[in-house]
C-alpha cells in the first residue's frame, strides 16, 4: 500500500460487505411465511449455512476495522498521517443509528443459537470470540465519537481491551489485510486477531 499521501479510512473492505440486518430480516420473513412447522425446519436447515456466512463476514469486517485502526495508529505513531476519504468527518451523527448494525449483530448471535436448538435440535458451534470482536468494535466507535473527528491517525483512540502489537506483528497485520483485499475472504483476518485481542 502507498501511504505517501495519507492512509485510507477504509482500506477496501466495504466492497466485500453485504448489508447484514436487511438480509437477515428478509431470510426470517421468508422462513415465517412457511406455515407448516416441518417445512419451516427444513427451510431453516437449508438457510443456516448462508446465515452463518453472512454473520461471519460481518464479524470479520468489524475485526478488519479494528486491525486497520491499530495498524494506522501504531505504524504512524511518530509521523502521523492524514486519513483520506472519511465521509463521517465533521458530521452530526445519531448514536442509535450508528450502533444499530453492530447491536443487531450482537443480539443476532443469541437468536441464532436459539434457532439452531429449535429448528435443528442441536447447538450452533459459533466461535466464542465473535461477540468479543463486536463488543470491542462497538466500544471503538463510541470512544471515537463515530470517527467524526478522525482527520489524522493520532485522532483515533484504541479501546483498552486491545493490546498493542509488536513491529513484526504490525507488518503481518498489513500483509494479511493486503491479501484479504485481493481475495475478499475477510474471515482470514482472524489469523492475526490474537495480535490485538487475546
Amino acid at each position: 500500500m502507498d501511504f505517501s499521501k495519507g492512509v485510507l479510512f477504509d482500506p477496501g473492505y466495504s466492497k466485500f460487505i453485504i448489508p447484514f440486518s436487511p438480509n437477515i430480516d428478509a431470510a426470517h420473513n421468508m422462513l415465517f411465511s412457511i406455515k407448516a412447522p416441518h417445512q419451516r425446519k427444513f427451510k431453516f436447515r437449508t438457510m443456516y449455512p448462508q446465515l452463518l456466512k453472512l454473520l461471519e463476514q460481518n464479524v470479520s469486517f468489524y475485526l478488519g476495522c479494528l486491525l486497520w485502526a491499530v495498524f494506522i495508529t501504531q505504524n504512524f505513531k511518530d509521523s502521523p498521517k492524514e486519513i483520506l476519504n472519511n465521509s463521517f468527518i465533521g458530521k452530526t451523527v445519531n448514536e442509535e443509528e450508528m450502533l444499530f448494525e453492530v447491536n443487531y449483530a450482537i443480539n443476532y448471535i443469541d437468536k441464532l443459537k436459539k434457532d439452531c436448538l429449535y429448528y435443528l435440535g442441536t447447538k450452533c458451534n459459533l466461535p466464542e470470540d465473535w461477540t468479543e470482536v463486536m463488543t470491542v468494535y462497538k466500544e471503538f466507535l463510541t470512544i471515537n465519537n463515530f470517527l467524526v473527528n478522525a482527520a489524522t491517525t493520532v485522532d483515533i483512540k484504541i479501546p483498552e481491551q486491545i493490546k498493542i502489537p509488536s513491529k513484526e506483528e504490525l507488518s503481518k497485520i498489513l500483509e494479511t489485510i493486503e491479501t484479504v483485499l485481493k481475495t475478499g475472504e475477510l474471515k482470514e483476518l482472524f489469523k492475526v486477531k490474537n495480535f490485538i485481542l487475546l
